[in-house]
């Protein structure tokens, strides 16, 4: 399980599809797709709450355990990783999207809707152009 929390505090569930795409270079600005379940909020209230860029200027992305993994010392409910990203506030889209996935037991190609939002990182530049209130 995936919990995305906001700077403002709401926490929201993610679906595994969620990536971050960094670009390695302070001048090009990394990507971040959030995927969220068609069935968890509506799509006003999906775009109100990523729309607004002070909420997003920090995600933290938490990595939850699903089930009990006694080889690894692991519990459900354990934190698996806690990762906190800064200035993703520019959107580049967001809306639902059709998502293709392949059900591994029968090879299966099946289709969802996904509420997905697609944010990029200020560049450096830009990050310091901000805090001067440029």
């Amino acid at each position: 399980m995936l919990i995305i929390t906001l700077k403002n505090g709401r926490k929201y569930d993610a679906l595994n599809e969620t990536v971050v795409y960094p670009s390695g270079s302070p001048n090009v600005r990394s990507r971040m797709e959030i995927h969220m379940a068609e069935d968890t909020m509506t799509a006003a209230e999906f775009e109100a709450a990523f729309m607004d860029e002070t909420a997003t200027a920090e995600i933290k992305m938490q990595g939850i355990a699903d089930a009990d993994d006694p080889g690894r010392g692991i519990k459900k409910g354990d934190v698996l990783y806690d990762t906190l990203y800064q200035h993703y506030c520019l959107v580049a889209s967001i809306g639902k999207k059709r998502v293709s996935k392949t059900d591994i037991a029968t090879g299966q190609v099946v289709e969802e809707m996904h509420l997905v939002a697609e944010l990029e990182q200020r560049t450096y530049i830009e990050q310091q152009l901000a805090a001067l209130g440029l």
